[in-house]
């Protein structure tokens, strides 16, 4: 039998039987392990994609050693990556293991051809066995990360941004005092960044006129205690929100 045919058959197997085959990428021997947020995502901002143009790229993941679930601080034995969401239309994930242990970096392989213009943080769903009270126990954790993912609708972002207002994700993210958010204004006007807690209380806020074109934000977070914040960029016509994580 041809290697061809042989292939054709596995797969088929594989796809009727509903097994996820594993990408074939390598975890970033860069990426380390944040002592004040558990757990690393590396990178932080992947690069821009375009449609009906092929996407390849792979996420490091370092899983947490611990986590906190209604106050108590549990030790994760190991995860198992169940599902990714908000992925654009035509790109898939392919970790390149089915378990997960913590102090150990693996890797996504996000690939396919997206077929959708898109901008939206990744939801990571995992299946956590912890040990609670010396009983290994199983729960179904969200990460809602700050990965951002964006398919343009042509490569690069030029064609694009005469007439559309858009934000970026802030670099760097997770940051400990300053952090930079660019951001696109197709017209001239007031611009507005407001940053608030997750109790939505509203921590800072800043304004400036600016001439239509690329322009950037310099948030001086060190007086905020470390955790997640929401921002919001706004003009007179509209408002983008994205996350903010301040490491210390």
């Amino acid at each position: 039998m041809k290697n061809k045919e042989r292939f054709l058959i596995l797969l088929a197997i594989l796809m009727l039987a509903g097994i996820r085959t594993y990408g074939q990428c390598t975890p970033d021997p860069n990426c380390e392990d944040n002592d004040d947020i558990p757990g690393q995502f590396c990178p932080l901002d992947l690069p821009d994609g375009a449609l009906n143009v092929e996407y390849d790229e792979t996420v490091t993941v370092i899983p947490p050693a611990n986590f906190e679930i209604s106050g108590f601080n549990v030790t994760i034995l190991y995860i198992q990556i169940d599902s990714v969401l908000d992925l654009p239309p035509g790109i898939d994930f392919f970790p390149n293991e089915d378990t997960l242990y913590p102090g150990t970096a693996y890797c996504i392989q996000l690939t396919g051809t997206p077929t959708q213009v898109w901008e939206d943080t990744l939801d990571v769903y995992i299946s956590a066995t912890a040990d609670v009270f010396g009983t290994p126990t199983k729960a179904q954790v969200v990460d809602d990360t700050s990965l951002m993912i964006r398919i343009n609708e042509t490569v690069g972002i030029a064609p694009k941004a005469g007439s559309e207002f858009r934000v970026y994700q802030n670099v760097p993210n997770p940051f400990s005092e300053l952090t930079r958010l660019d951001y696109y204004m197709p017209f001239r006007g007031e611009i507005e960044l407001i940053v608030y807690n997750l109790q939505g209380v509203q921590v800072h806020y800043e304004s400036d006129l600016v001439s239509p074109g690329e322009h950037s934000f310099g948030f001086d977070g060190g007086g905020l205690p470390p955790g997640t914040y929401i921002y919001r960029v706004k003009n007179h016509l509209s408002s983008l929100s994205g996350k903010l994580v301040k490491s210390r």
